[in-house]
């Protein structure tokens, strides 16, 4: 089996109800192949997935990266600018071609220095809603109204202009790089996350590239390790890992809800993106999941996708 790895760039067009992770996307990945190509494929798609994983990275700022997870050094603990550079999500692509052979913290801490912030890309903003009394058709008088908020993100503009700034999706996959691009158009035509059917969550697809550079192993010294570009389960084939713990509190798409079944799936430990790892072996690494929901059909599994696609690099010996 031939994996292709490509990097697509997106333009987002509007708030984004849902955070654009990996394990989402794949989920709206599937309602467009299910409404191009019908039921049928998209279960045999995902039939296949253990044996033809797809791994997908999340959206990230163009020309960025995830901020490696490395072994923090003394010294850079007691810097001022510690706590800050902790915060700090992204690295550029240049930096991280310089930084991933023989990688320590003192030269991620340079890069973010010399970078001096991350990429502008999704600012969090809080929309205010009125709730309405569906007997009177009004808001309602007490309580305030009804008014509650719900927190988005919304696409950056770029300094020099009205232009927004755009994004890059990683994918890893057995399928054509036209299908891959068709799936993804899909999406950013329908609307991904919450709120999509009053056009949140839309974006166009600018363009394509092939990115065999991912998988690239880096040549020179030092212990051989994994970045993760998504957000996934850990496995046991991922050594020696560093990660932070993100519990994802699921939900079924608009169809299959439709269809009667309860929205919501059972809660999932997953690593964000960023995590890295010692790889045992040539992966995959991460997971597909089943197992996540009370109402579980054998003929429509419900799952989620997570699976790392990940890229390797070396540390320095401690």
């Amino acid at each position: 089996m031939e994996l292709r790895r490509y990097r697509l760039v997106l333009d987002p067009l509007s708030p984004f109800g849902t955070p654009p992770t990996s394990g989402t996307l794949f989920g709206h990945l599937c309602w467009a192949k299910r409404a191009r190509e019908g039921r049928a494929a998209l279960r045999a798609w995902l039939a296949r997935l253990p044996v033809e994983p797809f791994a997908l990275s999340d959206l990230l700022p163009a020309g960025h990266l995830p901020r490696p997870l490395l072994p923090p050094a003394r010294e850079e603990s007691q810097a001022e600018d510690a706590k800050a550079l902790k915060r700090r999500r992204y690295l550029s692509l240049d930096a991280w071609r310089g930084l991933r052979v023989g990688a320590t913290a003192k030269a991620l801490a340079e890069a973010l220095r010399k970078a001096q912030d991350d990429p502008p890309f999704l600012r969090s903003a809080r929309t205010p809603h009125n709730r309405l009394d569906r007997q009177s058709g009004r808001t309602p008088e007490a309580g305030g109204g009804g008014l509650w908020f719900a927190d988005e993100l919304w696409p950056a503009i770029a300094k020099d202009g009205p232009r927004r700034i755009e994004a890059d999706l990683y994918v890893r996959s057995p399928l054509p790089a036209r299908e891959v691009e068709a799936l993804i158009a899909h999406v950013g035509e329908t609307g991904f996350g919450r709120d999509a059917s009053t056009g949140r969550g839309r974006f166009a697809l600018e363009g394509s590239e092939d990115a065999g550079w991912l998988a690239e192993a880096p040549a020179g010294g030092g212990a051989a390790r994994m970045l993760s570009l998504s957000q996934g389960v850990m496995t046991a084939n991922m050594r020696q890992a560093r990660w932070q713990r993100f519990v994802l509190f699921g939900k079924l798409g608009r169809e299959m809800a439709a269809e009667g079944r309860r929205p919501w799936k059972l809660p999932l430990v997953l690593a964000e993106a960023g995590a890295t790892f010692a790889p045992e072996g040539p992966g995959p690494f991460g997971a597909w999941v089943t197992g996540l929901h009370q109402d579980e059909d054998p003929a429509d599994p419900i799952g989620h996708n997570a699976f790392h696609l990940a890229i390797p690099y070396t540390e320095a010996a401690a």
